[in-house]
Formats: structure tokens, sequence, C-alpha cells
């Protein structure tokens, strides 16, 4: 993407924002056609997932009862609300195929050969609507327990509240805005982008059986993924699988996997310090107050918990002098106000306060930044800070860590989270003597390790993490992995253990905790391209994205504490939102909320992603189709069973040989090798898993499979070349190339050092195999396609074959169908297309390319300038040399020459070679002008 392109799809986003300082659902004072006008009247929906079953027959719907609340009939009257948005935001594409199910948008030009999407869902859980949920629940006016307000949603003092703003149907409804941007500013896509909307995501009904989804739909290799609206969408329709995919149902910059986790307590024993000035009689951690924010509470009854962003220390000064305490509050008051905590800005909550009340001192911290424990390496952690004030406190009366245990406790934390003052990187481990190499994952910098200290507040009461009886000190620390081995999650884990006992703690068992799935691989390129265009759209203007832009330096992909919808798309979709970094994630908890500003941004930073994602990031793309050509197995030809990712094809010019051109123009060359999968790609498997590969316990299809070893598996492909609009070429010269005027695109392999054309065969139409066409909002660009069938077999030639085939898998089991009509009967289509047939050179259940597949056109002249020079000779005559420079397809350049005798008199016209060029003169031996006639 370009800046002008960025400033064009912001803009965008900005004009359907509806930005508004007041509102209700309903009150007629929004545009509903905007993105706060959307998740306004989307959240009005009560579509809270309350469970129930699936029937076990088509359609398989959802079960409709007083138990689950009429799930049913909730869930048909949102689909229907978003059925009629996306029509009348003008989406020319809007599919729904059950009333009880997802609903999809698309853009982009129908023919491009693939497809990314995004795929979040409208619905919230049960657990922000329990009894003791729904008593914290605010309606617009303030009012607590108002009946049916968590469905009851407004705009109040820039922030959204109401059921599903953060988790999910805000951000959905989001995706969908943001493809309206996208739509608006018709920017240039090589593939389609779609939109799904599913609504079943947060405990919806189980999922149906794979031997009831068999009674009506056949899909070889069965398997069912994770969550409903997967399987409505994978299994129960069989919709077309993309190419690349996020959903955005947890944070930016992009979610790779689940990670693993363990949660080890760090303690100490203060007993020593009981007959002591300053000793600890309490500590207790919770939520960050903020004033005129009574609802800031209710985060911490969300299912991840909090870290702690308020901290209350209480010490006992019955031995400090006057002049001692006054120098403990003055260390403590100075070191805050250094920090940029102090003074409190007006009408705030202090972030630091000191209080003495008899013989009793009291250190209250409020970070003001309510973070969850997932992401500590974004928080502010207020025991953290309360340790680091504390042992400034003590510093000033002369205390050491030899003196005072409190002391000597609040050091160690200090030195391992806070060291010179700054947090981030200290809580992936920076300061714990882990190896560098093991703190971020190399091909992505994914944080290996995060710790939360004092990670699991979930109540609104302080929750205390010292005994005074005992003098013990002990904060559970919730740390999460994402180790790609055992052996470096140990010397990591290990590393830790050491650090903390050296600062006089002692530490649970850290085991070696390896992250649990990954839904790509640490190398996949979508996690670069989504993780960069994240960066550029932050970036982009800084002063916009302030917050997030603060934390640049230490966001990074990463792990997730539980499953997304990516789960079930495997290595082709990664989780892309919704939360931006720094800002506060209210989820599955009362007074669900989202501030304006931040739905603008998500919806600017999910436009730009899109974006990306829609453009080829190779020279080719391709659409993967079932063929029936006699025995070959194409049933693996489905994307779903293929690793391919926006990487695989790869640019292969520098693999054809220049010299084999001949008077050809090369104008794209690919290269790609796809592994099949050892099923449907609904799981998330370890990273070890992607390791071992084809082997036992591998992700992909193993070598001793028994239909592997008695089947060819054929991958028939509509293979597309994108050939860009070259500078050199006028527009005449364009429109004449796109319309075949330098002569017939040819398509070729090259096997070894032997090329090999792809040539039709005499009396067949070249229809059948070949295919051009020119996208609507790109007119500087021609995709030429060639019609493929590689086997997993030994090469043996090219072999030119025709075969029924389909582009769209959806396929009705003929025993539902021997009693019952095809729901869908356009679907599923025969069209019988021309392929160009041969082995990828060995069976090994991968399909490969030669050395290069590539298409060519005659490097025919595309531009011709001509110029002439005069020279005076002896006598009356003079010499005309006349050169035509020639500019051919591929940019080379060539020239013809001719030196002709003339008199005085050089005006007329010339031959040049092929060219008739006319000769104006000024005089004897000035040339006034010269054009080709």
């Amino acid at each position: 993407m370009t800046d002008a392109e960025r400033d064009k799809i912001h803009a965008e986003v900005e004009a359907l924002a509806g930005r508004v300082n007041k509102a209700r659902a309903g009150d007629g004072t929004y545009d509903p056609l905007t993105l706060v006008g959307a998740m306004l009247d989307g959240s009005s929906y009560d579509s809270i997932s309350r469970g129930g079953t699936a029937a076990t027959a088509y359609p398989f719907p959802v079960s409709n009862t007083a138990a689950n609340q009429n799930e049913y009939d909730r869930k048909v009257a949102k689909l229907a609300w978003v059925v009629k948005l996306a029509t009348d935001l003008g989406f020319p594409v809007v599919v729904q195929r059950q009333p009880d199910k997802y609903v999809y948008a698309e853009i982009g030009d129908p023919d491009a050969p693939e497809m990314v999407m995004a795929l979040s869902h409208l619905d919230s859980p049960t657990a922000s609507v329990t009894p003791a949920q729904l008593a914290r629940w605010r309606d617009a006016d303030g009012n607590l327990g108002t009946p049916g307000a968590y469905h009851s949603p407004y705009v109040q003092d820039g922030w959204v509240y109401g059921a599903g703003i953060q988790d999910d149907s805000g951000p959905t409804l989001a995706t969908l805005l943001a493809a309206k941007a996208l739509l608006e500013a018709g920017l240039p896509l090589d593939r389609r982008i779609r939109i799904v909307m599913g609504i079943y995501e947060d405990g919806g009904p189980g999922t149906p059986s794979t031997t009831n989804t068999a009674t009506f739909q056949s899909i070889p290799y069965n398997s069912n993924p994770s969550f409903y609206d997967n399987w409505a969408y994978k299994n129960l329709n069989r919709e077309e699988i993309p190419i690349a995919a996020y959903t955005s149902d947890s944070r930016f910059p992009v979610i790779v996997g689940n990670s693993g986790s363990v949660t080890p307590s760090v303690s100490m024993s203060l007993s020593g310090d009981r007959t002591k000035a300053f000793r600890l009689t309490d500590a207790r951690a919770g939520v960050t107050l903020r004033e005129g924010d009574p609802t800031l509470k209710d985060i911490a009854y969300g299912s991840t918990t909090q870290i702690a962003s308020r901290a209350i220390f209480t010490l006992d000064v019955a031995g400090a002098s006057s002049a001692e305490r006054d120098r403990f509050v003055a260390a403590i008051t100075a070191a805050a106000t250094t920090k940029g905590w102090l003074p409190a800005a007006p009408r705030t909550t202090p972030k630091v306060q000191t209080t003495i009340t008899g013989d009793s001192l009291t250190l209250e911290v409020n970070t003001d930044v309510a973070m969850e424990m997932p992401t500590p390496q974004y928080g502010k952690n207020a025991v953290v800070w309360g340790m680091f004030l504390l042992s400034q406190g003590l510093g000033a009366l002369g205390v050491t860590a030899d003196d005072m245990q409190l002391k000597k406790a609040a050091d160690g934390i200090a030195d391992l989270f806070f060291r010179d003052g700054v947090e981030g990187e200290a809580y992936i481990g920076k300061y714990m003597g882990i190896p560098a190499n093991l703190l971020r994952n190399p091909n992505n910098g994914t944080p290996n390790l995060t710790f939360a200290l004092m990670g699991g507040i979930n109540s609104e009461t302080p929750t205390s993490f010292y005994t005074d009886a005992t003098g013990s000190l002990s904060m559970p620390m919730y740390v999460r992995s994402m180790h790609v081995t055992a052996a470096d999650s140990s010397q990591a884990t290990a590393a830790v253990t050491a650090a903390f006992q050296a600062k006089g703690f002692t530490i649970g068992s850290l085991g070696s905790p390896v992250g649990a799935g990954l839904y790509v691989t640490h190398d996949n390129p979508l996690t670069a391209l989504q993780f960069g265009s994240y960066q550029a759209s932050i970036d982009h203007n800084p002063e916009e994205f302030a917050d997030p832009h603060a934390l640049r330096d230490v966001v990074y992909p990463q792990g997730t504490t539980g499953g997304t919808l990516a789960s079930s798309f495997r290595n082709k979709m990664t989780a892309f939102g919704a939360v931006i970094p720094g800002n506060e994630r209210w989820w599955h908890t009362a007074n669900e909320r989202m501030k304006v500003d931040s739905a603008v941004q998500m919806t600017k930073i999910m436009a730009d992603g899109m974006l990306e994602m829609a453009r080829y990031s190779g020279p080719a793309g391709a659409k993967f189709m079932w063929a029936d050509i006699p025995g070959l197995n194409a049933d693996r030809s489905d994307l779903d069973l293929l690793d391919v990712t926006i990487g695989t094809f790869k640019d292969a010019s520098a693999a054809v040989d220049k010299s084999q051109l001949g008077n050809q123009a090369l104008l794209g060359a690919t290269s790609f090798n796809i592994p099949m999968w050892n099923g449907r790609g609904n799981s998330t498997p370890t990273a070890s898993a992607f390791e071992l590969g084809h082997a036992p316990g591998g992700v992909y299809l193993p070598l001793t499979d028994p239909e592997y070893l008695n089947s060819t598996y054929v991958a028939p492909m509509r293979l597309e070349f994108k050939v860009e609009r070259p500078d050199h070429m006028s527009d005449a010269a364009w429109a004449k190339f796109v319309a075949g005027g330098y002569g017939d695109f040819q398509f070729n392999i090259r096997v070894g050092d032997k090329v090999v054309p792809l040539a039709v065969p005499a009396g067949q139409s070249a229809d059948k195999y070949f295919y051009s066409r020119i996208s609507a909002n790109n007119p500087n660009a021609i995709y030429l396609s060639v019609n493929l069938a590689i086997t997993d077999a030994p090469y043996t030639g090219v072999k030119p074959v025709l075969a029924d085939s389909k582009t769209d898998l959806y396929t009705v089991n003929p025993t539902y169908l021997a009693s019952n009509p095809d729901p869908f009967p356009g679907r599923g289509a025969i069209d019988q297309r021309g392929f160009f047939l041969f082995g990828d050179g060995q069976k090994n259940a991968e399909f490969s390319s030669p050395e290069a597949v590539y298409v060519t056109v005659a490097n025919a002249v595309i531009d011709a300038k001509p110029s002439a020079v005069v020279k005076k000779l002896k006598g009356n005559t003079n010499e005309l040399t006349i050169t035509v420079k020639q500019t051919h397809v591929d940019g080379s350049e060539s020239s013809q020459t001719a030196t002709f005798t003339i008199d005085n008199n050089a005006a007329g016209t010339y031959t040049v070679g092929d060219y008739k060029v006319y000769v104006d003169t000024k005089g004897n031996t000035q040339v006034r002008s010269i054009s080709i006639v």
C-alpha cells in the first residue's frame, strides 16, 4: 500500500464512522449505516449464546426453547438485520444459506480466483449476563440492574456500551464497515474480500457429529471444526476456503496461536522485619480506580483475569520518627514525580498517594491502565510500581537489602521488572537472564514467555498477597509460553528460576511450558504481512494512534489464552484485532464497552490489513478445483486440505533461461510446493507437529496412508499471473497489449533444462485451457491464467486433457438427494475444462511445480521514436542520418539507422528499416521536425 492509498482508506473510514457524543439505540440521533450506528443497532439485538442443541438433520436448525430463551428466533432476527445492513450498505454480494446461520458479504472482481476473508462472530456469552453480572449492568441513565440493559446500548463520554460491543459483535461489524470503506475507495484488488459474520462462537449449540453432517453433505476426509460457525461454513455448506484470513476476536497486532501456561507463586518471608520500623503489615492488589468511571471495576469480572493495576501497601511506622516518616514520604513523592506519576491532573485519581494514620502508613498506587493478564508487556503493574517506590523510600532512610527483607523484596522486583524505570520488555523476561536468542521467536518476534506478576485479579475487592501473621509475601505470577521446543523452554525457565532465587525469592515450578497450538506457523508470511500492516497503520499518523504508537517498540505477534475461530483454518488465518495494544479489553462482563476512537482506529487497521491480504505478494495466485480425470484422485485438491499460504507462489523468473526465450518477452514466472495436510485444517498443531511433517504425528499426509499408497492424487488449478502495466508502455500500447495485439500469450513449463510449451491440441478451443481478465478496479493490470492438473507422481511429459470440473466444491450426499430436493441447485455446477496434465516428479504427498511455470508474449516493438542528424559535406551535399529507437514489451531497446546523402533540400520522406520517416529541415543542416509516417 502507498501512503496515498492509506490516506484514502482512512478518509473513507472516517466518513463512515458516524461519531456521536451521546445516543441510545433506536433514538434516531445517529446514522444506522455507519460504524457507530451499526454497533448500536447490532447490540440492541439479544444475541447472547445461551446454548441448546442443533438438530441432527438438514438444515440442522438450532433449538428454540424456553431454556435458551428462543435462541433460534433471536439469532434469526439479528442475522436478518445483518443481511439488510449489508444490502443497504451497497455490497454487491450478500449471501445467507440458512436463516439461523452465518451471513457473508463480498467485494472484488467475481472472476478473481482467490479470496481473503474476515470471519468473526456477532454473539456474546452468558458470562456477561449471569445474575451477578446483570445486577452490575447500568443503563444509559446510570441505573443499576435495569432489565434488558445489556441489549440497550448507548454512547456516553466517548464510549459505546452494550453486550457484544467488544466481543465480538462490534468488531465483526467493524470488519463489514472496513470492507465498505475499501469498496468506496475503489483501490485495486487482486483477490476478492469476503466478510463472514457468524453468530454462535460464545457457547453456541453443540456441533453436529460428522456422521450427522455426512447424511447431508459429502465431504471426503471429514473432521469437525471446533466452533459451530466454522462447522456451518466449512462442513454444512462447504463454502470456499480463503487463501488468507483473520478473525477480529482477539488482539492486535496479530495472534498466531494458543499459548501454554503455568502459574507459579513468587514468595519471600518477611518475618525477620517484625520488630523494624516500616515493616509491611498488609498488601493488596486490585483494579485501578478512575474518577468519574464507576463501571471500570466491572472489567475484573471478565473471563481473563486482570493484572494488578491498583496496589495498597500498609506499613507499621510505630518505630519511626517524624523526620524519618517525612523523608520516606518525600522520597516516594520525588520518585513518583520524576516518573510523571505526580502531580495528579485535575479531576483524576492520583496515581500515587501516601497517607499516615496514627502509626500506620498507606501507599496506594493506581496506574490508570486496566490490563488483562495475557499482555503484561502493554500494561502498568501497580505491584511493581509500588515495590519500586518502597525501594526508593527505604533507600532514602539508608535501609539496605541486608537490613530489611522488605527492602530486599522491593529491590528484587524493581530490578527484575522495572530496571532503569522501564516496564515493557521486562515482562517478557528481558532482565531474567534468559539468553537473548530465546526471548522472542526468531521468525516473527513472538515473545516466548510473558510474566504477569500478581496477574490473577478477578474481583473488585482487592486481593491480599501478604499474610502478616506469618510474614509471608506470596504473589501469583501468570506465565504464558509460546516456546517451540521443550529444550528451549527448559533453558529459559531455568534462567527465570535462577533469577528470582538470586533475588532471595522462592518461586514455584515453571516446568517446561510449550505453546499449545499454532494457527499459522511462526514463519508464515501472513504473520509478517499483518504485523507490517499494523505497524504501517499506526506509523502513518502517530498522533491519531498515540496510545498504540507509544507501545510500538514492545508490540509483536503473540499467542492468546484460548481458541478463536482461526483455529479451524490451519495456516490460513490469524486473529487480527480487535483490541489495540494498551487499550482496555472488555469482554464477558457487565458494562461491556469500547471507546469510539478505538472503534474507528481498529476499523482503519482492519481495512489496511484486508487490502494487504487482497494483493498478490508474488507473481501468481491459483483457484484449486475438482476435476474428474480418469485414474486420478482429486479429493485432496480442496484448499482446506492443502498447505497454501500467501507466500506459496514464488517468483521464478530467474529460472527462465533468457537464451530460450528467443523473441518472446517474459511476463511472469512462478514455482511452488504444496504439501497435503493429514486431514482438514480443523486443529491447531504444535510447532513440533509442523516439524514432523509427513512423519507419524506430523501435520502432513503420512506416506504410509493406505489411500495415499493406492491413489495418484491430482491438483487441478487455474494458475493466474498478474501482469502489471510497465511504466514504459503508453495508453495505446497497453490497450493493444491487453487486446492481444502483440500476439498470443504463451504458457510454458521448464522441466530441468527443457522448455515445454503448453499447447492446445488441434481442433480444441483455447478458451477451455486459458483465460484472461481485467479487473474493474485495476485497469493497469491484466491477469492471465492457465489450467494445470499436477499429479503427485513422476514426470512423464505433458498431456492436454478435457475433464468435467467444478470450482464450488459443494456436494450433497446422493442418498439425501434421492428423497429430497437440492437446497442450492445452482451450486457445484460442472463445467468442462481443459487441463495440462503432468506429474510433479515424485510421489511424496506434495504438489510441486517444475522449475518454473511461465507466460510470455512476442517481444514486439511498442514504441518507436525517430531522431535525425545532418552533417555538412564538401560542395552542395549533406549527410542525413536517421535513427529510430524502438522500445519492446519487456522494456529493452533497439534501433534502426539509415544514412542518406542529400542536397540542400533535405525535407522529404525516407525509408529506415521498417519505417517511413518524414524529415523537415530549416536551412541546409538544421532539422525542424521529424515523424514516422
